[in-house]
């Protein structure tokens, strides 16, 4: 025992965890590639890779040796090598059982094969996720935008989470084992399903008090209790999301059964025994200070008649949570109030929920939109290729429906990207449309946004469009009503993007590019209206058009009663005065003689002003640039000549015309466009598509034009991506036919 345990001969397991937990944190990297285009191809040959590899193993517990050792469920190919052969792009690389596999996509675009074994064929769905999986690594260790490099660390920790020791699985694992459950399900493999959502309960309180650490610990014994309680358990699997969010997938259990599960979390003794194994005998925490709240959700039978396995894992995974929350906000009048309550709560969720989320939204003292907002779960969406999910693996899963699965329209960041600097080279130098190929390319990019790029006759259109009311709707109507509307998956190449693309696709129409932008997004309008399960409650921050009669942005001492402000949009200024205010944070305001009621609130950053939109539906608004050619050499020979710049240093002009169009679009379009709805009008395309020439933002946004400058155009960004991956991503994504 001396060499594992201290002098009494205790080991780190039999320590309470305040004394032995230990934040190890490992970055996510991505394995270098080469070049190997000289190489001759051998099967068996591979590039040794300096990606650390995670193991189901508790910390300390050696991983196998040899090719044969355990990896986390939903890992990508290790050892990866990309290699031209001819006109065949392959890749390679060993699954997380220690099989190699080869992957194949000819240049005639006819879609993956892999070689397995010497033989040749179509990839199962597991093996086409591997090589998802692997080019998703090469592609987000390209991108070096900072923001967008941020949200992919923040993704990769929380879906890794920070304790790789916990003996539940993690948030990979659960999405897996949620949609092979979901198909088993639908398929009569099973015949019961549930999940259920396990929150701490005012959890914040424990890592403020005590620090990360402490709070880690928590996470940590919450992990093991799990374990403990169901070790044994058939078809039931615990595990860790995030941060202080557990779930349980239990299958052919009734709802009782599922109820007597849950209620062995919440008793007296789960509560000391994980205070206890926290700090041991010297008790910090007092053991009604650890609360939870659960909710459940069941698959109902009906929906083997109408659901896919995705839109129905998907279901019970947002009910599940929204259940818990119903349950921790009932009976109470304020959102923060609830959170503070030092209670457990279990709920299911039933077809009457929504009802009652709704009586209780319109109780809130914070608002039906505060409430709605606490509805949707920090990384919900279990397919990554989906409108939140573009943001991180939807990248490219997104690339690879689109480019190799002929799958929709989907594209994302660093494809649109590699693509649409092609189109911006060849617009700067003239060069003649290859034959095959498109003049325009368009997808998403971050988020909810998405974006096209055109060069038509002497012009180079860049649109930069974004979702009014996206977040309530994917609240309220749920996942796959927002995905139709998007058009996510249509067949008849519908929603609001599938028009956006058809406005891009349409270079032969005797209207300009920005006329058939307006067009589409009234047709889409006109489409989504029709639907009044889309029909939300949305809100908009006015805080950066309030000013005072002094020409200064409001601070929320100006939000006094009695004094009078100015609402100030691009095209008027309307008096704004403030009726009451009451509790701290509720407002009247009285804006163009008009009543209006909002919510203030104090940020570090300044107040928040919040006004709410009845009756919207989600919408498109988009910024339109528009440019000549010698218009945008000129700008860029100032630039040069400004800077002192050689003719050959490299200038990001994607990045730039971004930088602009995103700005522009937020504070002069999607802004003011939603405050003018709050106020009462109908949505109108042409308050929610803009053009602007560059001599137009030199003009009259200089501040932003040389921002723009600094901040983008003169900082590169290189993608450091195997070229032959890349020639790929271009010849795809510009491509005139696609093969069915």
């Amino acid at each position: 025992m001396a060499e594992d345990g201290d002098k009494n001969g205790k080991t780190d397991s039999d320590r309470p965890l305040s004394e032995t937990m230990q934040i190890q944190i490992v970055p996510s990297t991505s394995p270098p590639t080469q070049d190997l285009t000289g190489d001759p191809y051998d099967e068996d040959s591979v590039i040794v890779s300096t990606v650390p590899v995670r193991f189901d193993s508790v910390i300390g517990a050696a991983p196998e040796s040899g090719p044969h050792h355990k990896v986390a469920l939903g890992e990508s190919l290790q050892l990866v090598r990309f290699v031209r052969r001819g006109n065949t792009l392959m890749i390679s690389g060993l699954t997380p059982h220690g099989r190699r596999l080869t992957f194949e996509q000819r240049e005639d675009r006819e879609g993956w094969y892999v070689v397995v074994a010497g033989r040749r064929r179509r990839p199962t769905e597991r093996e086409l996720g591997l090589i998802v999986a692997s080019i998703t690594q090469e592609m987000e260790a390209a991108m070096a935008p900072e923001g967008e490099q941020e949200v992919r660390s923040a993704y990769r920790l929380a879906a890794s989470s920070d304790q790789p020791g916990l003996p539940v699985r993690g948030l990979q694992a659960y999405r897996d084992l949620l949609l092979d459950e979901a198909a088993a399900y639908l398929a009569g493999q099973t015949q019961r399903l549930a999940v259920v959502a396990v929150e701490y309960q005012a959890f914040k309180r424990f890592a403020i008090r005590h620090g990360h650490r402490i709070g880690a610990a928590f996470v940590r014994a919450l992990g093991e209790r799990l374990a403990m309680l169901y070790e044994g358990e058939s078809k039931l699997h615990a595990c860790h999301k995030a941060g202080k969010s557990f779930r349980l997938i239990v299958a052919d259990r009734s709802a009782a059964a599922v109820q007597k599960l849950v209620e062995k979390i919440v008793t007296k003794e789960t509560r000391a025994w994980i205070v206890e194994r926290v700090w041991g005998q010297d008790l910090r925490t007092h053991p009604e200070e650890v609360h939870f709240y659960i909710g459940i959700a069941l698959a109902r039978p009906s929906e083997r008649r109408v659901a896919d396995h995705e839109n129905l894992a998907q279901r019970l995974n947002d009910d599940a949570y929204r259940a818990a929350k119903l349950g921790q906000l009932r009976g109470h009048t304020s959102i923060q109030l609830a959170k503070t309550d030092y209670r457990s709560t279990v709920a299911q969720w039933i077809r009457g929920s929504e009802d009652e989320l709704e009586e209780i939204a319109a109780q809130m003292d914070e608002g039906p939109a505060e409430v709605m907002a606490e509805m949707q779960d920090y990384l919900h969406e279990l397919i990554p290729a989906d409108l939140e999910g573009m943001a991180v693996e939807g990248d490219v899963h997104a690339l690879i429906h689109k480019a190799i699965a002929r799958d929709g329209f989907w594209q994302g960041t660093t494809a649109m990207r590699i693509a649409g600097e092609r189109l911006i080279d060849r617009f700067r130098e003239n060069h003649p449309t290859p034959e095959g190929q498109n003049d325009y390319v368009g997808g998403f990019d971050l988020g909810d946004e998405f974006y096209g790029i055109s060069i038509e006759k002497d012009r180079l259109y860049f649109a930069w469009s974004d979702l009014n009311s996206a977040g309530a709707t994917r609240t309220r109507a749920g996942l796959s009503r927002i995905q139709h509307a998007v058009g996510w998956r249509r067949e008849d190449n519908g929603g609001i993007v599938g028009h956006f693309m058809q406005a891009l696709a349409n270079t032969e129409a005797p209207e300009p590019l920005p006329e058939r932008i307006l067009a589409a997004a009234r047709e889409s309008y006109v489409e989504v209206r029709q639907n009044p399960e889309l029909s939300v409650a949305d809100v908009i921050d006015i805080a950066d058009y309030l000013w005072t009669d002094e020409n200064e942005l409001v601070t929320l001492k100006d939000l006094a009663e009695g004094n009078t402000l100015r609402l100030v949009l691009p095209d008027r200024s309307m008096p704004v005065e403030v009726l009451e205010r009451r509790s701290s944070f509720f407002l009247r305001l009285l804006i163009d003689g008009v009543e209006h009621v909002a919510s203030a609130t104090d940020t570090f950053t300044g107040p928040v002003v919040k006004l709410r939109i009845r009756d919207a539906v989600i919408s498109v608004a988009t910024c339109v640039l528009e440019m000549k050619r010698l218009e945008l050499l000129d700008v860029l020979a100032i630039v040069r000549e400004d800077n002192h710049l050689s003719e050959d240093e490299p200038m990001d002009v994607l990045g730039f015309l971004r930088h602009i169009a995103d700005i522009l679009l937020a504070d002069q379009v999607k802004g003011p466009g939603k405050i003018r709805l709050a106020l009462g009008a109908r949505y109108e395309e042409v308050e929610f598509v803009k053009v602007y020439s560059l001599e137009d933002v030199r003009e009259h946004h200089p501040g932003l034009f040389y921002e723009a400058v600094h901040q983008a155009l003169l900082t590169e960004h290189p993608l450091e991506i195997d070229r032959h991956l890349s020639e790929m991503i271009v010849a795809t994504m510009l491509a005139r036919s696609r093969p069915v």
